[in-house]
């Protein structure tokens, strides 16, 4: 049986109630997630976060207290400078990610600055986490006995590490380097980088020398203030064991059969006492077809608020839920693949909200709307977001004409409320078509209606087609609705081929449909594309739309004929 998008978390839930209880674990389980903040934070990372979260809510609903422990690795180096950061932050290379400066100047250091972009995203998407920053953590001493006891067993360390390394990748026998292996990295006092060795380590002192030409002396016992962590495939058995971890995923690389999870599984057991927690391997996620004008502010990385711009948080949670943490997948920020990402999801809601719903789907539906700490914020009036963004289009996102665009579809349906009323319940899809529409469609793809019914189209086109204008023009009234406006647009070719209105697609039907459109497309905007003619019509307003598809005679047809006709 293949496992399911919900599946996957009951399983997970299940291995870590079996290991609670055969290990005797107390409650709070603790799940953990971690990220170093060395740059713009990523789609990728926020897939070890969501894993962990969706694992936590699945947890809590069997009634389990659970902590989402999330790590931010802000005691890490900074190895390279990131695009997009000024090339001058090199010289800060080396030095842990909390004693470098923010970038904008706003903040206490580099890390906050990235934790507070991500942060917000969390807080967006419903992610509630507990926080711990290392750079506190490992200063005040609280691995203090943690690292003496890697220090005291750097030999054991060394041959682990040293069995899952490539052959020929040292110059020097392992024999040779073991006495100078010690899992430890001094941050030096006076320059503050780790361009360190630690030269020897006795009576719970580690002396050290810098590239810098400085050696000192730091005291690793209960209580002393200490500059340094350790080395990253130590550093993560032994936060394990620390905090006592049940459940961390990890990347591809980390579960590789040398890589750091493997590694971690031994030390945290030959060095610490304790047991690997549960995991499962996730795929990274990129972004694809954000336009330069979206992704700047990232130095044209792939984070999380570029997609929430235009997605709804709700819709972002599906795309990870939906999904096993293995699969891979690419969040498309084109134009067109935002458009039909908004169809996909509201005719999934639709069902899964339904009498006759899928259990499973409606679980899905629930674990993107709600979490257990709340709803999350989801537009009550879910109106097409095609409509919406070709009004912002339109209007360059005045948000009083596109409530009044979208009031004018919504009646005679519905009774719709007066336009000033409907911006909250449109929100907040409101906010993100607006940003679609300004933000992220192309110059060249923005559309431009004319000012007034232009000759020139007319004088081109033959009787047949200036009567199917004619045709259409005079059933708009009666048909001003979404729906009502596509089975307009698509029935009149058929009445030009003397077909029904129910016939289904054929080649010469499809190519019929192509002609017409594009002539509306010339008649309205000038061009041989645009926008859905429905949302495009509905954009511009019954009587602007009516004036454009009306001829120089001021001649427009009578209303729509039986088109049921064979």
């Amino acid at each position: 049986m293949t496992e399911t998008a919900i599946s996957w978390m009951d399983r997970l839930a299940t291995e870590i109630e079996r290991d609670a209880l055969s290990s005797a674990v107390s409650q709070p389980l603790v799940c953990a997630s971690g990220i170093s903040p060395s740059g713009p934070i990523h789609m990728g990372n926020l897939r070890e976060v969501f894993t962990t979260h969706l694992v936590v809510e699945a947890l809590r609903r069997r009634g389990h207290t659970v902590v989402h422990l999330h790590s931010w690795d802000d005691y890490d180096r900074l190895r390279k400078v990131p695009a997009g950061i000024d090339p001058s932050f090199a010289e800060h290379v080396g030095k842990p990610l909390s004693a470098v400066p923010d970038p904008t100047g706003r903040l206490d250091c580099y890390a906050s600055y990235f934790i507070a972009e991500f942060s917000e995203v969390l807080d967006a998407l419903g992610i509630q986490v507990q926080a711990v920053r290392q750079s506190q953590r490992y200063p005040r001493g609280d691995y203090n006995q943690a690292i003496r006891r890697a220090m005291d067993s750097r030999a054991a360390i060394f041959d682990t590490l040293a069995a899952q390394q490539t052959a020929g990748r040292h110059d020097r026998p392992a024999e040779e380097r073991r006495p100078d292996y010690y899992p430890f990295k001094p941050y030096c006092e006076t320059c503050g980088t780790d361009s360190t060795r630690v030269d020897g380590y006795a009576g719970e002192t580690v002396s050290y020398s810098c590239q810098c030409g400085h050696r000192g002396l730091m005291s690793l016992a209960d209580g002393a203030k200490i500059s340094g962590k350790l080395v990253w495939k130590v550093d993560w058995p032994m936060r394990w064991a620390h905090e006592r971890v049940i459940f961390e995923p990890a990347g591809e690389d980390h579960h590789a059969p040398t890589g750091s999870f493997t590694v971690g599984s031994q030390l945290v057991r030959s060095i610490y006492g304790g047991s690997a927690p549960s995991s499962t391997v996730y795929s990274f996620v990129p972004m694809a077809g954000a336009n330069g004008k979206m992704s700047s502010s990232a130095g044209g990385a792939a984070v999380p608020a570029t997609a929430l711009d235009v997605i709804e948080p709700a819709i972002v949670r599906w795309l990870y839920t939906r999904r096993l943490p293995g699969q891979s997948f690419a969040i498309d920020l084109s134009p067109q693949a935002v458009q039909r990402l908004y169809d996909e999801w509201d005719r999934f809601a639709r069902r899964a909200a339904g009498e006759n719903a899928d259990p499973v789907e409606a679980r899905v539906l629930a674990s993107c709307v709600r979490t257990t700490a709340g709803e999350v914020r989801i537009t009550r009036r879910p109106v097409s977001f095609r409509l919406l963004g070709s009004a912002a289009d339109i209007t360059q996102g005045n948000t009083t004409q596109i409530a009044r665009i979208v009031a004018e579809h919504l009646a005679p349906a519905e009774e719709a409320p007066a336009p000033g009323d409907l911006l909250a319940p449109l929100q907040p899809r409101l906010d993100c078509a607006i940003s679609w529409a300004t933000r992220l469609l192309p110059s060249e793809q923005r559309t431009v209606i004319r000012d007034s019914s232009d000759h020139g189209p007319w004088r081109q086109l033959d009787s047949s087609m200036r009567e199917a204008v004619r045709t259409l023009a005079g059933g708009l009234a009666g048909s001003w609705t979404l729906d009502g406006l596509t089975a307009l647009v698509y029935s009149v070719p058929k009445l030009m081929l003397g077909l029904p209105a129910d016939t289904a697609p054929t080649s010469d039907l499809k190519n019929a449909q192509r002609d017409f459109f594009k002539v509306l497309y010339r008649l309205i905007c000038g061009a041989d594309t645009g926008p859905r003619l429905p949302t495009l019509m509905l954009s511009i307003g019954l009587e602007r739309t009516t004036a454009l598809l009306t001829d120089d005679d001021g001649a427009t047809g009578s209303g729509m004929p039986d088109l049921s006709r064979g």
